[in-house]
């Protein structure tokens, strides 16, 4: 993982959240192939392997790679789709591609000029600069209201949009399977037989009127 990546990751533990502490063991050329991530407000530890950040909680992670590989040949197409899904528009913001949707990393992220987490990735997505490799359970390990959208695909827990929903901030939006039921606090914007595509409630702000 790119070293810079790191300050993006969050503990999965219930507390509020803060930055982990790296102690790092292997680094070529600023990307971080071995470290142990420490919580210093639970103790908690997570280490990164192979350039891949574990933070699946030894939850055991279906093997489904055979099922993403159709697609693994549609990267441009996915971009695509996954940057008008998400209205990536905003350079320098970051999103969450999970599983399929994460072959579409490298290309989203030149694109659109962001920053991208791709969580439970298949193999042959590889780490960049700008692409950062998680592994998860059914937590997002980033800050709540940091990231601009989240895409998961059919292959997680149920309760991973429950995470997504935390960690996307006020009006980002959310894309998940038709097999998970999305939340009632989002609003449906499309959806077909494979993907809903909604958004976060928008933050409101209360205008107070001045006295005289």
């Amino acid at each position: 993982m790119f070293i810079e990546l790191i300050d993006l990751l969050r503990c999965i533990r219930p507390h509020d959240g803060t930055w982990l502490v790296a102690s790092f063991s292997k680094v070529s050329h600023r990307f971080v192939e071995e470290a142990k991530l420490g919580c210093p407000s639970c103790s908690d530890e997570y280490w990164i392997r192979g350039g891949v950040a574990d933070f699946s909680a030894e939850v055991i992670l279906p093997d489904c790679e055979d099922e993403r590989k159709a697609a693994s040949h549609r990267r441009e197409e996915l971009a695509t789709r996954a940057g008008a899904y998400l209205e990536a528009t905003e350079p320098g913001a970051t999103v969450v591609l999970g599983g399929l949707w994460a072959y579409a990393a490298q290309e989203l992220s030149e694109m659109a000029e962001i920053r991208v987490i791709a969580i439970n990735a298949p193999g042959g997505v590889k780490e960049s600069e700008t692409v950062g490799l998680v592994s998860v359970g059914s937590e997002i390990p980033l800050a709540a209201g940091s990231v601009l959208g989240v895409a998961i695909d059919a292959w997680f827990p149920a309760n991973i949009v429950e995470s997504a929903v935390r960690v996307v901030r006020p009006g980002g939006r959310i894309v998940g399977p038709a097999a998970i039921k999305a939340p009632p606090e989002l609003a449906i914007l499309a959806h077909d037989d494979k993907y809903w595509v909604a958004e976060k409630a928008p933050e409101v702000i209360t205008i107070s009127r001045a006295s005289r």
